[in-house]
């Protein structure tokens, strides 16, 4: 229903609408488009009129969709690339607008997955653009929901159903080492990302591994870094096998556990379009 209520809108109260999200205010919105203030407001009201409903709500940190707006911005956000999509097949020649995709990942997914197949892209599709959030947290599902990014990379298990996803192959991770801790019997030091982040802990959990000083850590927030604090002996932690392999050729680090890891099954996700472009396909198609 509101699939078809959107195609019928004006494209002036839709562009309004998704440069006031990506300026984050009106004033914002209107130098962007080359119009007033006063244009901009009523191009978004007359849409809000359209729909009988409020899009954005006025707080002290600039314009946020209510949720609503949220569903908006996903269907205006999906027309926006199938225009530009078709533009670029009806002619060669034809001005094609510029078109960015975005991704959240892991540090070690950007890296050794999105990274490669961007470059790869981008040879093909001239006019695509490439913005890369890298993110070891846990809130990848609220920025796709909240239109924050086009494509999340996460376990499995915490895809949920509205959205479209493909699976991933099983990725490893094992406790890792210095020098040191080889040696020592004493418990060492857990290197961690973030306070928040629940992984180290069930990776303990699940293989019954018994520390004493799981509670105090180091933390860094840059999962590159960790091999690093890893070799001057502050401390042990969880790794990607494939991370731990290529950083294990460049510092004095070791498996501890070599019988020992636990495997996730990870997912690209992004949502649910009226038509996956080529570009999309391709992509999705990589993994």
């Amino acid at each position: 229903m509101l699939a078809s209520i959107i195609m019928s809108l004006s494209n002036l109260g839709l562009d309004a609408f998704l440069q006031i999200y990506r300026e984050g205010t009106v004033q914002g919105a209107a130098k962007s488009l080359g119009l007033t203030p006063t244009a901009i407001t009523q191009r978004v009201r007359s849409l809000e009129k359209d729909l009988n409903t409020t899009l954005f709500l006025r707080t002290k940190k600039g314009m946020l969709l209510t949720d609503a707006g949220k569903k908006l911005l996903q269907f205006a956000q999906a027309k926006e690339v199938m225009e530009s999509d078709i533009l670029s097949k009806i002619s060669s020649e034809a001005r094609v607008s510029p078109i960015i995709l975005r991704f959240s990942a892991s540090t070690y997914y950007t890296y050794s997955k999105l990274l490669p197949i961007a470059e790869k892209l981008k040879t093909k599709y001239e006019h695509l653009y490439f913005d890369f959030d890298v993110d070891d947290n846990d809130d990848k599902i609220e920025k796709l929901k909240e239109g924050k990014t086009d494509f999340i990379i996460i376990p499995r298990e915490a895809v949920p159903l509205e959205f479209d996803s493909k699976l991933l192959k099983k990725r490893k991770y094992v406790l890792v080492g210095g020098s040191h801790f080889k040696k020592s019997k004493k418990d060492p030091v857990i290197i961690d990302y973030a306070k928040k982040d629940p992984f180290t802990d069930m990776f303990f959990k699940k293989l019954k591994i018994k520390y004493n000083q799981l509670k105090n850590r180091h933390y860094v927030n840059n999962t590159l870094m960790i091999p690093k604090l890893i070799e001057a002996n502050l401390g042990v932690a969880v790794l990607d096998e494939e991370h731990f392999k290529q950083a294990k050729a460049r510092y004095k680090i070791f498996n501890l556990y070599p019988s020992k890891f636990y495997e996730i099954e990870w997912a690209i996700v992004w949502m649910p379009r009226l038509e996956m472009p080529g570009y999309i396909n391709d992509l999705v198609s990589e993994f």
